[in-house]
């Protein structure tokens, strides 16, 4: 079998998992060294001459993560353990937030392209970014101080699961947990720096024209939306984010319907902190049912949440 690429680019060997390869014969011709980088196997002094490798496309993996760009971008990179510990930094931060365990089955991607499928950075394997902005993968300096918000909303994007997604309300907010708990818990860095929208003004304004105009759901996406989780972080911690990821990996037959699966996780939200927060996901407009009032009367109420003011 051939197999050949008129416009060049990296080549990659792949088996099945757990095959075994033996007595193979794979010839490439035509080919020229590329710049790459690995995690436990690159050694920092040979950095120097690695990354002036003739290839225009360069490659560093890390523990969870490889990061695909035009090697102009790492030519000038004198630092790789500092981008090690950034990004395997950021994936052990993703990983803690979805309860999963910290070697990923699959590394994500992500790859900087002059051309990609759609926007500015879209989410999926590998995520994709334009190339005009593939330095800052390599910047842990200004990933600390101005931040790496495209980058892990994208990341977050990969972690969402539809039996807690209510789309097309939460597709572009609850992949921002991920955000907001990746810059404040691994960059150090607070969310309203982070991003225009997390600041204190915008925020506030978000929820107050949303009850202005009537707390309609098809009004609650994107900031707004957010804006609930949020509510729920601070009054919960990030913890309670975590149990309650973790108690969904544990059910089977979900709802397959927004209104049942909003309950369900008003439910599991509520046993998760063992308080009854259906006052205030009806202060949001969620389709609380009775039957998920009942079957959380047990629990102390939660009187005093951040939508009780609007009442």
């Amino acid at each position: 079998m051939q197999v050949w690429n008129m416009w060049g680019g990296l080549i990659y060997l792949l088996a099945p998992r757990d095959v075994k390869v033996e007595e193979e014969e794979v010839v490439v011709q035509e080919a020229v060294t590329a710049p790459f980088y690995k995690s436990g196997v690159t050694k920092a002094a040979d950095w120097s001459s690695l990354r002036q490798a003739p290839a225009p496309w360069a490659e560093m993996e890390f523990d969870n993560i490889i990061l695909t760009v035009p090697s102009h971008i790492i030519r000038e990179l004198q630092s790789p353990l500092e981008v090690e510990k950034l990004w395997n930094g950021i994936m052990k931060g993703v990983a803690d937030l979805a309860v999963i365990p910290q070697k990923f089955i699959r590394k994500e991607r992500i790859v900087a392209d002059v051309q990609i499928s759609a926007g500015w950075m879209h989410s999926g394997y590998p995520v994709m970014m334009h190339s005009s902005i593939g330095a800052e993968l390599f910047n842990p300096e200004d990933a600390r101080t101005k931040g790496l918000w495209g980058e892990t909303h994208e990341l977050g994007h990969n972690q969402q699961r539809s039996y807690w997604e209510f789309p097309p309300h939460t597709t572009q907010a609850t992949c921002n947990l991920w955000s907001v708990s990746v810059h404040e818990e691994v960059l150090g860095l607070n969310r309203a720096k982070a991003h225009p929208s997390m600041t204190s003004a915008s925020r506030k304004d978000c929820v107050e024209t949303y009850v202005r105009e009537g707390r309609k759901l098809k009004n609650w996406n994107v900031w707004t939306d957010l804006e609930t989780y949020l509510q729920l972080q601070k009054k919960f911690g990030w913890a309670a984010f975590k149990r309650v990821f973790a108690n969904y990996q544990n059910m089977s037959n979900y709802p397959g319907d927004n209104d049942g699966k909003m309950n369900l996780y008003a439910e599991t939200f509520s046993k998760a902190v063992n308080m009854n927060l259906t006052g205030f996901f009806k202060a949001w407009g969620w389709p609380i049912k009775q039957a998920t009032e009942e079957e959380l009367s047990n629990l102390p109420r939660w009187t005093d949440h951040p939508m009780a003011q609007y009442s």
